[in-house]
């Protein structure tokens, strides 16, 4: 006997939902709303998107999940974004085609601090069999390849074994969320650090020579090189990236 499962359509309702939400979100992200500031009632948003309070409710709900809403008695009032979760980040760099290049230098210098974190814990903790993967892993940063996503693979997985090495929960949980709200969108928006360059081989072999002599003192200041040289390469792709907007 056969079963044919058919796909349950997505209610109507929900996308209507989603996409008033998503509307909402971008305004107070954008400051249209100050923090404290009463939302419309949810007559009055039933009436601007043209539908029932059912999904104004749910949107509202949406907007309170993800930290930037508070439904109390009376309505729902904007939380500042500084009292937000890291889940806001996304939205944030969603709202222009070319992020914010000082939210971006944050999440870099954010990231660059745990990755030190993991490496230097990483090399304390390996054991032998663990730092010679790291040591295969830091040998691909400055072998031949034949384009910039193999290097950026060789990096990611560096990092990737640095912070698995570590066996920090908390700090894994933090590179999680910020892998999916950041890194996987700056790959979208084609965003690519400079790793041909010969700056960036010395700071690998750097590296290198800090792992042969298993200094986790020496690869922490490494790791920190590598974050400023990455975030400065950022930073410099983000003006080219503008400056072509402005003069297409």
């Amino acid at each position: 006997m056969s079963v044919t499962i058919t796909a349950k359509p997505v209610p109507e309702r929900a996308s209507l939902s989603d996409g008033i939400a998503a509307t909402l979100r971008d305004e107070i992200l954008r400051g249209q709303y100050r923090p404290g500031e009463r939302l419309p009632s949810e007559r009055d948003l039933a009436l601007r998107f043209s539908t029932g309070r059912g999904p104004v409710r749910e949107a509202l709900k949406k907007l309170e999940q993800l930290g930037i809403a508070s439904i109390q008695h009376g309505g729902a009032r904007v939380v500042a974004i500084e009292e937000c979760t890291l889940d806001v980040l996304g939205p944030l760099l969603d709202l222009d085609e070319v992020p914010d290049a000082a939210l971006i230098d944050q999440v870099l210098e954010m990231v660059g601090q745990l990755v030190r974190v993991a490496a230097d814990t990483a090399v304390r903790k390996a054991t032998p069999e663990q730092l010679s993967e790291i040591k295969l892993r830091a040998a691909e940063l400055v072998a031949d390849h034949e384009n910039d996503t193999d290097r950026h693979k060789a990096l990611q997985a560096l990092t990737v074994l640095f912070v698995q090495i570590s066996d920090h929960l908390v700090l894994r949980l933090m590179m999680n969320g910020l892998r999916t709200s950041f890194m996987t969108r700056m790959t979208r928006m084609g965003i690519h650090y400079d790793l041909d360059s010969e700056p960036y081989r010395g700071i690998a072999m750097e590296l290198r020579g800090a792992l042969d002599d298993r200094d986790s003192e020496g690869v922490g200041k490494a790791m920190q090189k590598l974050n400023l040289f990455l975030r400065d390469s950022v930073r410099r792709a983000l003006i080219q990236r503008r400056g072509k907007r402005t003069n297409p």
